[in-house]
């Protein structure tokens, strides 16, 4: 077909909905990637109560600092070069049947249909990468932003409204690359970076130029979501529901809440995803081959592409499915047995007070830094284990900042998932590590400067507290 380039369209990620009043205190959640620190004045705040029990004072509640090994038994030595994607150790023979083949499938580059590798086609036609590794590294987060507004694989952009309807013609999220030149892509996305105002905090302003001009986003609302570490993903898929429906209760002026999803007729908690929109680590697994990469699944049959995208009913396909049923439980083995890198105390003293400071802030709201696994028939080496993933796995209002104008399922443009906090220092010591869902702080302290909502009120204890507590909470953070 004959396209033509298009303007540009352009969103501010920072300038999303309109700003939402009355701002709840306490907790600090997020798309974040973290508490961080700000050398702001503390005169520059409004002055809070000095009453200890309030919610917008921190009190002298004491974190937990009887440290068992981070991940349970799916705990491993930390090593920085490759921290991720590595296997818990003392894996029984009779678990490596699925977790070996799955591990290939992860790495492997998937090729369009009927290119002579039945197991690994069928990729597109529309697609965002052709591998998992494209997206995921053993260092932890790939680069996203490089030089001229170029974008990376490591992010990806979904679409819609706050009232959760995608595009009529591009659909959910936007596909970037096509199998064939002769296949047209949905688009260029590019970014330029800013700094605000307030507080050296940073800002991306994304650029999306349709291949087809007759095809423009319109009012439909664009999200950046890089993607994060995988790290203990087996260990989150099995932490009962019924702890995560306990955990919901409102307290403190925190009000996290369970994210119900159908998964046919059957309601689910989600918990993957920064909506927490996939219930199991096997759904999330089978809706990245789906949307990232064009592949199908039993879990989704349907191309990644709209009714009004022919080229995807059309083209050839590698199979109905293209990824089997034992493919994809292959696949979901190997993400259920990655390890989780052990911390990284260096002296225990302070690495306690820091813990202290992440639970007197009010950081351990919404991070929560200790779960319990229930048990798993496939991997008995996994149940009844006490993790610190620091995740209540609830989504939470995060405020008019962090609202990018798209809903998906149930959850709100505001809310976001409580994402882990497990290996982020390790993350973090990487000069272009990014932070939040979009990728937008490029470090810890500006992750928790974009906090409001429900955050609101720990982010404004962290910035009052002295030089030396910031960077003792800060120094718990890079070892967790």
């Amino acid at each position: 077909m004959s396209c033509r380039l298009h303007r540009p369209t352009i969103f501010h990620i920072s300038a999303l909905p309109a700003m939402r009043n009355a701002l709840l205190c306490l907790g600090m959640t997020l798309i974040l990637s973290a508490c961080g620190g700000s050398d702001d004045n503390a005169s520059s705040t409004p002055n809070l109560p000095s009453n200890p029990s309030s919610p917008n004072t921190p009190d002298e509640t004491k974190a937990d600092t009887d440290w068992r090994p981070a991940g349970g038994s799916a705990t491993i030595t930390a090593d920085i070069s490759q921290p991720f994607l590595q296997i818990m150790p003392n894996l029984p023979s009779s678990a490596l049947g699925g977790v070996s083949p799955g591990r290939e499938l992860f790495i492997t580059q998937w090729t369009p249909a009927n290119q002579g590798r039945v197991l690994f086609d069928g990729v597109g036609p529309l697609f965002n990468a052709n591998a998992c590794t494209q997206c995921h590294s053993a260092e932890g987060r790939k680069p996203i932003y490089a030089n001229d507004g170029e974008l990376s694989n490591a992010i990806l952009f979904r679409l819609g409204d706050a009232q959760g309807v995608a595009h009529a013609y591009y659909g959910e999220q936007m596909q970037h690359q096509s199998i064939d030149a002769s296949i047209a892509t949905e688009g260029k996305m590019r970014y330029i970076a800013t700094v605000e105002d307030d507080k050296k905090s940073r800002s991306i302003r994304f650029e999306f130029t349709p291949t087809d001009s007759n095809q423009p986003l319109g009012d439909t609302a664009i999200s950046g979501r890089i993607s994060p570490q995988l790290v203990g993903m087996g260990l989150l898929d099995l932490i009962p529901e019924a702890d995560i429906i306990a955990a919901s209760d409102a307290k403190d002026g925190i009000s996290g809440r369970v994210h119900w999803v159908n998964e046919g007729p059957d309601q689910r908690i989600g918990r993957f995803g920064w909506k927490a929109i996939n219930s199991s680590l096997r759904t999330q697994n089978a809706n990245a081959m789906s949307q990232d990469m064009g592949l199908t699944t039993s879990i989704f049959m349907d191309p990644n592409c709209t009714v009004n995208q022919p080229i995807c009913w059309t083209a050839e396909n590698g199979g109905t499915p293209e990824v089997s049923d034992s493919s994809l439980d292959a696949v979901t083995d190997f993400m259920t047995a990655l390890a989780v890198p052990e911390r990284r105390t260096g002296n225990l003293s302070t690495f306690n007070k820091g813990a202290n400071l992440f639970t007197q802030v009010g950081c351990a709201g919404c991070h929560t830094p200790k779960q319990r696994t229930g048990n798993s028939d496939r991997f008995p080496l996994l149940s009844q284990q006490t993790i610190y993933p620091y995740t209540d796995l609830l989504l939470h209002d995060m405020g008019a900042g962090l609202d990018d104008g798209v809903k998906e399922k149930n959850a709100e443009s505001f809310e976001w998932r409580t994402p882990p906090l497990w290996g982020i220092g390790i993350v973090a010591q990487d000069p272009e590590a990014r932070f939040l869902h979009d990728g937008r702080a490029s470090s810890l302290t500006e992750a928790i400067l974009w906090h409001g909502g429900e955050a609101e009120g720990a982010k404004i204890r962290f910035k009052q507290l002295p030089v030396e507590q910031k960077k003792m909470l800060l120094s718990f953070l890079n070892g967790i």
